[in-house]
């Protein structure tokens, strides 16, 4: 080959590796370019541009790799395979609200708040005003809508409340079924030879032999204001152990701040070593707003003028003690009443008008039909009265 023919070929051999060195940075280039895009695109996704929700979706990060090798390494391959590592970060769980089977969430926003006495009208209204509020031991009158006491007599008092016992039985046994999801208000209850101690006055009459819903005692309680039935209730969810049962009513008065309880008996009758069971007419107020607020199912059963148990011969009729629970008396759904010979005749009301909800307490009437009854209908009429001048009021 002569001298002009090898220079031809060194001239292009040298424009080829020309080209070549060209296009081989071109194609480095690219490459280098896309992965930095698609590592930007996994590190900075905004949660708009993610399809996972961005308060659940775990965070993905894509480390980064060894660079060592470059161009030629991605071209003629390094001889390992090249792996991705992905860093999960989890995200903290999200805290749920609990679900209830029959508890709700207070709607009123001043629930629990002190009750405020500065308005408040104390001890006996003339005969003219409001007559029979002598034949009361003690009482107080609640406006839940400002926490405003309407009327107040010997509210901190601590006495003998009968039957309103009944209120707390039915209360924590609300709590025990909200606790325990095995049971419900249908679950069976064997009655238990134990009821038939109970005095025999105020009850459905409980046989040993004879399986009842939850739901039936309750109802009883409530209504009729069973003596057996509340004593069953109990029974049913101490396992037997009634003192235990006793026992949590305590504790459950004072977490409530009902510091002038104490309970002896699920029923209200007394005990024939401790007594009476004993609150104030205040410290009823606050367990009639937490029934009030939490338990709708309580004061469906208050409102009911008339029920029945059992079916076929042993049906067995529930007729309201408190008959404050009627037409003729609007607004008034509860709460419950009580009576016993060192008690008097005791009611713990609530009433419902226009949005504004009233709770109030009296004990030691004489008579019901001709004390209790008229003077808490004169009171609430009064009440409502009262709480709409004391709207203007700070």
């Amino acid at each position: 080959m002569n001298k002009a023919n090898q220079s031809r070929w060194k001239l292009l051999g040298g424009i080829l590796i020309v080209i070549i060195v060209i296009h081989a940075i071109a194609i480095s280039c690219i490459v280098s370019a896309q992965r930095s895009k698609r590592s930007e695109t996994l590190i900075e996704m905004t949660p708009s541009e993610s399809s996972t929700p961005a308060a659940t979706a775990p965070k993905v990060q894509e480390q980064k790799k060894d660079k060592s090798g470059g161009f030629w390494s991605w071209l003629f391959g390094s001889g390992k395979k090249e792996q991705k590592t992905l860093e999960v970060i989890p995200v903290e769980s999200v805290a749920t609200t609990p679900k209830y089977r029959y508890k709700r969430t207070p709607s009123n926003p001043l629930f629990g708040k002190p009750f405020d006495f500065k308005y408040a009208k104390h001890g006996d209204f003339s005969e003219k005003e409001i007559p029979g509020s002598k034949g009361a031991t003690s009482g107080i009158m609640v406006d839940l809508s400002t926490r405003k006491v309407l009327w107040e007599k010997n509210s901190s008092k601590q006495l003998p409340i009968a039957s309103m016992v009944k209120m707390m039985t039915l209360f924590l046994a609300f709590e025990e079924l909200e606790a325990n999801p095995t049971l419900s208000l249908n679950s069976p209850v064997r009655i238990s030879p134990e009821v038939l101690k109970v005095q025999r006055t105020g009850i459905i009459w409980l046989d040993p032999r004879e399986t009842l819903p939850l739901s039936d005692l309750m109802k009883a309680a409530t209504i009729k204001s069973a003596n057996d039935a509340a004593v069953q209730i109990a029974l049913f969810f101490s396992q037997g152990n009634i003192e235990e049962f006793i026992t949590k009513m305590n504790a459950k008065a004072l977490e409530m701040g009902m510091i002038g309880s104490n309970f002896v008996s699920p029923c209200g009758l007394p005990d024939k070593v401790k007594g009476n069971s004993l609150s104030t007419a205040q410290d009823m107020v606050i367990l009639g707003e937490r029934l009030l607020e939490e338990y709708p199912q309580y004061i469906k059963w208050s409102t009911t003028q008339l029920d029945y148990i059992r079916t076929g011969e042993k049906r067995t009729m529930l007729n309201a003690t408190n008959k404050l629970v009627n037409p003729r008396y609007p607004g008034v759904d509860g709460l419950k009443t009580g009576y016993t010979d060192d008690a008097g005749y005791c009611l713990t009301f609530s009433v419902l008008r226009n949005g504004r909800r009233i709770v109030g307490c009296v004990t030691g009437f004489p008579s019901a039909r001709r004390g209790r009854d008229p003077f808490c209908r004169k009171l609430i009429d009064w009440g409502y009265k009262r709480a709409t001048e004391l709207d203007k009021k700070p």
